[in-house]
């Protein structure tokens, strides 16, 4: 049977324990995140347990390890190939760290679905030579990536961090990727349960879509509860809020701690946000809706928007903000105030709201 190949710095080695070890041996030491892709590899192509051994990101809490089998993780790397048609022999590019739970099952993706996988160092500007069948990037990397790297993608795959508008925006105007998809999931899911295809829409409205033998339904407070018992992953509590539709597919509204309470009204900033999506011009690079402390309402809602070039008349467009939000989300939950500044964002391109509040 013919094994897939690891690509680096010119230098090619077959995706093996033999390869793992040469790889290791040669140039495991060059740098740090070398060395993980090694350790990686090596791990399992020796079939060692855990299959994956990954630190959470504390985006919802204290990073805290996680180890997921090798059953779980075999059954996680298989649905993103079939779910994304790829095939033994597809060229991939590994951009992400292998520090994070993604970057280590593009690595195994790779072992197990005999891939070409084609190694660039992680920053927030990718680049490679040519075009690849499939890379998996998070929104920072992907818009440093159109902006100023090299290479192009058939299909690109999205996680880590929300999808803005901004680069929403450019994907569709690119030549650079064919198909676009956003998945939804978590370390400790083991990546993406749930899946949205964005090369096809012209907002972020589109709802995600679990993968097959995945149910996400919500508890009490309109937090995602997952089931993907194939991933060994059995009634997992989350602080995302979802809107369940009838089919099973469903939206994501946000954090449950970045709900503002304005005067008894309950706002989803992301609710907020989508609506806002369907009709800001094109001067608009980056928004976000948050709460901000108030006397008599203890939050009110704010919507910052950011650009380079804006109207003359900026209090004017921002009425018309308001305005045309009344008609989408009502009275209650829109912004009472429309402010004009930078969106703050992490390194992986999550918005910072409490930065904000």
């Amino acid at each position: 049977m013919t094994s897939g190949r690891i690509e680096w710095n010119r230098q090619s080695w077959p995706a093996t324990s033999m390869g793992a070890k040469e790889f290791e041996r040669t140039q495991g030491r060059r740098s740090a995140w070398l060395g993980d892709v090694a350790e990686v590899w090596r791990r399992w192509c020796a079939e060692e347990e855990p299959g994956l051994a990954v630190t959470t990101s504390g985006t919802t809490g204290t990073p805290k390890r996680i180890q997921h089998s090798r059953k779980a993780t075999a059954c996680s790397v298989a649905q993103t190939a079939e779910a994304l048609g790829l095939d033994e022999g597809c060229h991939a590019v590994l951009a992400l760290p292998t520090t994070f739970v993604a970057g280590q099952a593009m690595v195994v993706r790779a072992l197990v679905g005999r891939w070409r996988l084609t190694l660039v160092e992680p920053s927030a500007a990718p680049s490679w030579a040519g075009s690849c069948d499939f890379v998996a990037m998070t929104p920072h990397q992907t818009l440093g990536w159109l902006e100023h790297g090299s290479g192009s993608a058939t299909t690109l795959l999205l996680g880590g961090g929300p999808v803005s508008p901004a680069l929403l925006r450019a994907l569709l105007a690119s030549s650079r990727v064919s198909t676009v998809w956003e998945g939804f999931g978590m370390s400790e899911t083991l990546t993406h349960i749930a899946l949205r295809r964005l090369d096809k829409v012209q907002d972020l409205a589109a709802p995600f879509v679990p993968l097959p033998n995945t149910c996400v339904t919500a508890d009490a407070q309109g937090c995602a509860r997952i089931d993907a018992p194939d991933r060994e992953v059995h009634g997992l509590s989350t602080t995302d809020l979802v809107d369940v539709c009838d089919d099973g597919s469903f939206l994501w509204l946000g954090r449950r701690d970045d709900v503002i309470n304005s005067g008894g009204v309950l706002v989803h900033p992301m609710e907020v946000e989508r609506a806002f999506h369907t009709l800001c011009p094109r001067w608009v690079q980056d928004f976000v809706v948050y709460g901000r402390p108030d006397d008599t309402l203890g939050f009110e809602v704010v919507l910052r928007v950011q650009s380079a070039e804006p109207p003359e008349d900026l209090d004017h467009a921002f009425q018309t903000f308001r305005n045309q939000l009344k008609a989408l989300v009502g009275s209650a939950k829109t912004p009472r105030a429309v402010e004009w500044g930078d969106v703050p964002r992490s390194d992986r391109g999550k918005v910072m709201r409490r930065a904000l509040s």
